[in-house]
């Protein structure tokens, strides 16, 4: 290779390399300015919200032409303890409030969509079902998910399997059954029972059930587990202990 091509060579990688670096720094200079934007963004958020929550606070949200969102009531709620009555909801007091930023906010929005999956179940599985009945499939969902054998969270309990039009855990998530919109005293109640099953006020009414069918049916899978109670119209079960396994214990009576 003579001088000339090795010069130009020489020349030609240099402005590749060139604009290689040029290219990089764009990229990075687009990245950064995005960081910024989105840290901008998370600023005025909290504030607003800080804005919101302190309105809340002062209005004690009554005023009828205003109504705070959801993710603030349930951020701007703490649990405390009470000699008499075991446990209270009681408002935060706004110097806490004026501590909060969008993380709070984004917890709160989590907390809210988990407890409104578990209203659905309760809704569209034991809606005809006294307090105890609903609070019963509710803590078998929340059993199921302290099992490692599930998810571990509500929704994600809840909505397993449910692509599929056969093989969801709970019937109402592939059968249509949503179609018809959660409405009404009977929504509205199913969303109080989950809100208290979340909290864990009141003891496992299932004896730590992570099954359950109605009465109608009897399914195979029940064969392998052992009956802990019936409530209502559905029979529940837990998983066997190893010692239970061993001795082929299942399906223990009604206690």
């Amino acid at each position: 290779m003579d001088l000339d091509a090795a010069r130009s060579q020489q020349k030609q990688v240099a402005t590749a390399l060139h604009m290689l670096a040029t290219l990089l720094l764009c990229a990075f200079t687009v990245l950064l300015l995005n960081l910024a934007s989105a840290r901008a963004r998370e600023q005025d958020e909290t504030l607003v919200w800080q804005a919101m929550a302190f309105r809340y606070l002062q209005a004690g949200d009554v005023d009828v032409a205003w109504q705070a969102p959801e993710q603030l009531r349930i951020a701007s709620l703490m649990l405390e303890a009470d000699r008499d009555a075991g446990a209270v909801l009681t408002a935060r007091p706004l110097d806490d409030l004026r501590t909060f930023d969008s993380s709070h906010f984004e917890n709160a929005a989590g907390i809210s969509a988990q407890v409104d999956c578990l209203a659905q179940a309760i809704y569209y599985e034991a809606r005809s079902e006294g307090f105890v009945g609903q609070l019963a499939v509710a803590q078998v969902i929340m059993n199921r998910v302290d099992s490692r054998h599930y998810p571990d969270s509500i929704c994600g309990v809840v909505y397993e399997g449910s692509e599929r039009t056969t093989g969801c855990q709970f019937t109402f998530t592939c059968d249509g059954s949503m179609v018809r919109e959660a409405r009404g005293r009977a929504w509205r109640r199913s969303q109080l029972v989950a809100q208290h099953a979340y909290m864990g006020f009141g003891r496992d009414v299932t004896r730590r059930a992570t099954h359950y069918h109605t009465v109608a049916v009897d399914p195979y899978w029940n064969d392998n587990l052992v009956r802990t109670r019936r409530i209502g119209t559905h029979i529940f079960y837990r998983f066997p202990t190893r010692r239970e396994r061993a001795a082929g214990i299942v399906r223990e009576r009604d206690a």
